[in-house]
Parts: C-alpha cells; sequence; structure tokens
C-alpha cells in the first residue's frame, strides 16, 4: 500500500518527465526523540536544575538561560574548522531519542554529582534506543 502511495507521488513529482531530478529522505520517526522525552526534561529535569542553580548563583534566571548553559555542556557537537574543532550546540528538533537520552541522563548526573540534587525518575520508559 505505502510502495503505491510513494509511486503515485512521484510519478506526479516528476509529471512525466524521467529527467527531473527528485531527492527522497526516508528517515524512521520511531529514531526521532519523543514528546514523552520533552515533557520529562522540561516538566521535571530542567525545573529541579534552575532551582538549583538559582539558589547557587542567588539570582533569576530563566528556562532558556539553563537550557543553554545544559546544552553547551551537554549536547552539542564538535565540527572541524581547518586544524581546529568547534563546540556547536545540536537542536531537539533534528536529536535522535538515544541523543536526548544521553544529554537527560548526563543533566541528571551533573544534577546529583555536582549540584548534589536528585531529579525524581520518570514515571514511564523515555527511550535510550532508536530501535
Amino acid at each position: 500500500r505505502s510502495n503505491s502511495i510513494l509511486q503515485k507521488y512521484l510519478k506526479e513529482t516528476m509529471q512525466g518527465d524521467p529527467e527531473v531530478l527528485v531527492e527522497l529522505n526516508i528517515v524512521r520517526i520511531d529514531n526521532k526523540k519523543s514528546l514523552q522525552q520533552l515533557r520529562y526534561f522540561y516538566g521535571v529535569v530542567l525545573p529541579v536544575i534552575k532551582q538549583s542553580l538559582e539558589d547557587l548563583q542567588g539570582e533569576s534566571l530563566t528556562k532558556e538561560e539553563v537550557v543553554i548553559f545544559l546544552k553547551d555542556r551537554f549536547f552539542y557537537e564538535e565540527v572541524p574548522t581547518g586544524e581546529h574543532f568547534v563546540k556547536l550546540p545540536m537542536t531537539f528538533s533534528k536529536a535522535k531519542k538515544s541523543e536526548i537520552y544521553k544529554f537527560i541522563q548526563d543533566v541528571i548526573d551533573f544534577g546529583r554529582d555536582i549540584l548534589n540534587v536528585e531529579i525524581p525518575e520518570p514515571v514511564k520508559d523515555y527511550g535510550k534506543q532508536d530501535d
């Protein structure tokens, strides 16, 4: 069934012209980050870390500032630029489940080991695998 839908779409896109170049990008949806992961991060993990950082610094922080801080520490890729590497923050929107899982685990470890706070466990498994 899905094969015929794809064939129909390609036929319509090419409009009978065999010279038309078509780029097809297939990504398994189940490999993408899940809403459950983001809910756990934004609803449970982030508020605990934010409060702890505010207590430590003695000043108020926005959620965005805390997310930027955490991404800078735990959610980046090193991109080569000639002889050096530059750390660039990754985006949640393009991340895989396993990348988000690792990020959340790193933040939880940071909270426990550095900030001395315990973060409640998720109610359900929030996905470490890219099945």
